[in-house]
């Protein structure tokens, strides 16, 4: 039984396939991996691909996903009957925008450093660490160091700080030297980074980018703790994923030999990934109180060689602050030197988790939230990460007409987080989306079809993509909210906004505001910094003080868990619209004056309409009439005008 791979540019490939087995496991297992944001559980439609031959019949479900798109299947419920033909369209390969994020200026000194070893003292009895003030609990160390001084010869050696990891003789046959080289790894929810350093020419030589396996499994954190959970080898798959994916990079960055000559690493992740990483079971990160198993700079010097890189190189995390404030956000801090940055400056950091740090007066105060995957290109259906062909800017003119760039200049095949940000701003300004997200044609224009703004035949913006931009603008705009109003800061306390992520450097800051992600009034700098956990990484391996300074932060932080107070849900739903804002005076975000605030309810809970507002149309649950014509959304489900839940949030979209 076999399964053939046909795409556009490649010749087609063949492999085995296992019957009963989905088309998603089937690729899998030959290292072919698909979007499946939902974890390969049929609800997300992501990994939808054309599929001929023998396939077993689509259960309901199913069928109402692919009934728009003749010929496709799920390809993770579709289950392998006989010989199948899988057509893919750019769904597997993952190349992305390779940039290092930016760090303050620091000196470089690197903990990893490569020493002489000077021909002992034949007199002197002082042991062969202790004279030369390094140690190590590496046997297999102790014995080169052992072989060198034996026959009193020249050796050199690579020590971080004061632990000795490799040594070898030196003679004038043989006046070998590492290099050295070190590797700083992101390891994010979705994407994942490397940057190969050159310590010795003091420079960064290769980046390199990849999809993180794990998102087989599912494109948030929830999910992969629920997986972990399941069993021990869910864990130590997991994990095997991680170091798959870290470890696939190498290769073409540097090639395979020179990898092998790396010496050491720092990897920064979010708790939940680096939990995964050490195969910790991290259940805790999930129900309260949201306790961490470990926060230190974690050792795990013993997956080295699974990485790609010298058996023997030094392998350490970032440390972590909290359950949902992890390294990933600890290198951030690090890099652009929050602490000292002057005045009151808001750290965020964009991607899957929304991260916030206030730094004001030397002291650090930070929260999470759940922003979802949308602005990393996920759960939007023609989304993309930053890859070749993907929408990476947009721009509108007053006559409606638009422009826009693509990653590499190839044809558009969809739509990344940055310009996803863009074209819901530009629609907005433009009227195309009204103040609560909906999308309609102007009046006397005809923009829309289908009720989709369409950029190419093929790639479009639809109605159930600026929900998700408002679902996880509106948790990082209310993280921020909370968190201000716990330091009772206003608007104008704010000196600098300072913007994180991995494709932070592509976003604009009129886009943000005009979505109402940073408050629309703030007149103050805004700054773009990239991949801050990247360049975290590397600056712990480029200045030998950073491991000192970054445990600081574990204990200096102050981290506010937002998931305790009562008043969030609140918040977040008043922050799902793109409300205008108050005059001055008014809270840093601000819902509409003329509509009451929306909150989740029961349906024996239903709030005081206001008199231009409807009915939701299609739900189970109804609240009284009111006079004009209009629809609900329920915020708790994926879909509009779908039958809601038991405890259902709604916002009038007009």
């Amino acid at each position: 039984m076999q399964i053939t791979i046909k795409q556009t540019g490649t010749e087609d490939q063949t492999y085995q396939a296992e019957e009963g087995k989905t088309i998603l496991e089937n690729l899998a297992a030959q290292g072919l991996r698909l979007d499946a944001p939902c974890g390969g559980r049929g609800k997300c439609g992501k990994c939808i691909v054309k599929a001929d031959g023998a396939l077993e019949p689509p259960d309901a479900a199913e069928q109402k996903l692919i009934d728009e798109f003749p010929g496709k299947r799920l390809s993770c419920t579709a289950k392998v009957a006989g010989d199948v033909t899988v057509t893919l369209e750019d769904q597997v390969l993952f190349s992305s925008i390779k940039a290092m994020g930016w760090s303050a200026p620091y000196e470089i000194n690197p903990p990893l450093q490569e020493i002489e070893l000077e021909i002992l003292d034949r007199q002197d009895p002082t042991g062969c660490l202790d004279v030369r003030n390094i140690t190590t609990h590496n046997i297999e160390a102790l014995n080169e160091i052992a072989t060198v001084d034996a026959t009193y010869s020249r050796g050199r050696a690579l020590v971080w700080l004061d632990e000795l990891l490799h040594a070898w003789p030196v003679s004038a046959d043989n006046d070998y030297s590492t290099g050295p080289l070190a590797a700083a790894f992101d390891l994010g929810t979705t994407g994942l980074a490397l940057a190969v350093i050159d310590l010795k020419e003091k420079k960064v030589i290769a980046l390199e980018t990849a999809l993180n396996p794990q998102t087989a499994k599912g494109g948030d954190v929830i999910s992969r703790i629920t997986e972990a959970d399941y069993g021990k080898q869910n864990l130590l798959d997991l994990q095997s994923m991680a170091l798959e994916g870290l470890a696939s990079m190498v290769e073409p960055a540097v090639g395979l030999e020179v990898g092998r000559k790396i010496s050491a690493a720092v990897i920064s992740g979010n708790s939940t990934m680096q939990h995964l990483l050490a195969a910790v079971n991290p259940k805790g990160l999930a129900q309260a109180p949201y306790r961490p198993v470990f926060t230190h700079m974690l050792d795990i010097s013993h997956l080295a060689e699974r990485l790609n890189i010298s058996p023997r190189a030094k392998v350490l995390m970032a440390p972590m602050i909290s359950s949902y404030v992890g390294g990933d956000i600890v290198s951030g801090i690090l890099a652009v030197q929050l602490k000292s940055r002057p005045g009151t400056v808001v750290f965020i950091d964009v991607g899957t988790n929304g991260e916030i740090v206030i730094s004001r007066g030397g002291k650090l105060v930070a929260t999470s939230c759940a922003a979802g995957p949308a602005l990393e290109g996920m759960n939007i259906l023609c989304g993309a990460r930053a890859q070749t062909g993907a929408v990476d800017t947009f721009t509108m003119e007053e006559d409606l007409s638009f422009k826009y760039t693509t990653i590499g200049g190839a044809p558009a095949m969809g739509i990344c987080g940055s310009a996803l940000i863009d074209i819901t701003a530009f629609l907005i300004k433009h009227k195309i989306i009204n103040k609560a997200g909906r999308m309609r044609d102007p009046a006397g224009k005809e923009i829309l079809k289908d009720n989709r703004f369409w950029l190419t035949d093929k790639v479009f913006l639809d109605q159930l993509d600026v929900r998700q931009v408002q679902l996880a603008k509106g948790a990082i705009a209310a993280a921020m909210e909370m968190l201000m109003e716990r330091l009772g800061m206003t608007l104008k306390d704010i000196d600098e906004i300072v913007i994180a992520g991995s494709f932070g450097y592509h976003l604009r800051a009129e886009s943000l505001k005009t979505i109402k992600l940073i408050p629309p009034d703030f007149e103050g700098p805004v700054t773009f910094v990239g991949n801050s956990s990247l360049a975290g990484s590397a600056r712990l391996l480029l200045n030998r003080d950073s491991p000192a300074e970054a445990l600081s932060y574990t204990r200096e932080v102050e981290v506010i868990e937002l998931g305790f107070d009562p008043k969030f849900q609140q918040v977040f739903v008043n922050h799902l619209a793109f409300w205008s804002p108050l005059p001055s005076g008014a809270p840093v975000f601000a819902g509409h004056p003329d509509l009451p605030d929306f909150r989740s309810f029961r349906s024996s809970e239903v709030p005081e309409l206001p008199a231009h507002s409807a009915a939701p149309r299609g739900a189970a649950l109804r609240p009284p009439r009111a006079p004009a014509a209009g629809v609900f959304l329920c915020l708790a489900c994926p879909a509009p005008r779908r039958r809601a839940c038991g405890e259902s949030r709604w916002l009038n979209p007009d």
